[in-house]
């Protein structure tokens, strides 16, 4: 499908195989396969697994989708104008648009929309990673419900755990930091705040490459777990954000499956099939108050050399 074959070379602007994987590599035509949209029909499912399965031979095989596309597809953000961010163990913003975007850095990269638009979108190193890393014997629930009473906080924390950043920005050589001497729960309330201040950054890049006016965001991934991360999320993003009931990337795979074989489209397949759970709103005084502090964490940022 579009999405798998993009990192092996497939040029999604002629939907065909680029000549110079034939002819500056040792692979032969044939071995190329043909590139289909995400869920449409390829075949029925085998007859031995269809018996050993306890399935129907008729059962239609469609094609797949990354789990970071499917993780989007989940979230519910499949129309145009839609955007989505999914913490896992990174945090991956993905959005719906009618033109490419082009990131001169490198940083934001395309893939193809089921039904021909286009999914801009790029993966940071920074997540949710430092939770299990960071905190792994604590009771998380417990902190998230704790921090709900610190926010926002009065301390700037980036875990990010590994050296470098990829996305919103290009930084080989950026390092996580956070005060030395504060509680676990600061820690953890900053950490938060943290991401949320990368994710911000990420879609104010998006509107600057796109000018694409972001109304509200659809949030997938382990990170939308807590009502704590979600509010100081929408607060910092000064946005609403949606969460849907399943955000798994099994659930936005079966919308996919779904998509050419009981609905018209992806588009009708995500209406029937994606309910909302909950809407977390910003609140004008909160909303104010991160503002501040998201200014002094990119003025930081720009102190240690990692943005210009």
């Amino acid at each position: 499908d579009y999405t798998n074959a993009l990192k092996s070379g497939y040029d999604l602007q002629s939907f065909s195989w680029p000549s110079y994987i034939t002819s500056q590599l040792p692979i032969r035509p044939q071995w190329l396969q043909e590139v289909v949209p995400s869920g449409a029909a390829i075949g029925v499912l085998d007859a031995g697994l269809a018996e050993e399965w306890g399935l129907s031979p008729e059962v239609i095989i469609t094609a797949g989708i990354t789990d970071g596309c499917a993780s989007q597809i989940a979230s519910g953000a499949v129309n145009l104008g839609d955007w989505n961010t999914t913490i896992g163990t990174t945090l991956v913003v993905k959005g719906v648009t009618e033109k490419e975007i082009i990131d001169p850095s490198g940083a934001l990269y395309c893939h193809r929309h089921p039904e021909g638009y286009w999914m801009p979108g790029g993966a940071s190193n920074t997540g949710a990673d430092w939770v299990s890393r960071l905190f792994g014997d604590a009771d998380i629930a417990a902190l998230g419900t704790a921090a709900a009473g610190l926010i926002p906080g009065t301390h700037l924390a980036w875990p990010l755990l590994q050296e470098g950043e990829r996305f919103p920005f290009v930084a080989p050589a950026a390092k996580g930091f956070a005060p030395e001497g504060i509680s676990q729960l600061e820690l953890f309330t900053a950490n938060m705040e943290g991401v949320a201040y990368i994710e911000r950054y990420a879609f104010e890049r998006i509107k600057f490459l796109s000018g694409e006016k972001i109304t509200q965001v659809f949030s997938a991934g382990g990170g939308s777990s807590s009502d704590t991360w979600l509010t100081i999320r929408s607060n910092v993003l000064g946005l609403p954000i949606c969460k849907m009931q399943n955000v798994s990337g099994a659930a936005g795979a079966a919308v996919i499956a779904a998509s050419k074989t009981h609905f018209n489209n992806v588009i009708e397949a995500s209406a029937a099939m994606v309910k909302p759970e909950k809407r977390i709103q910003p609140e004008r005084q909160l909303m104010e108050r991160y503002e501040q502090n998201y200014k002094l964490f990119i003025t930081l940022l720009q102190q240690k050399g990692y943005l210009i």
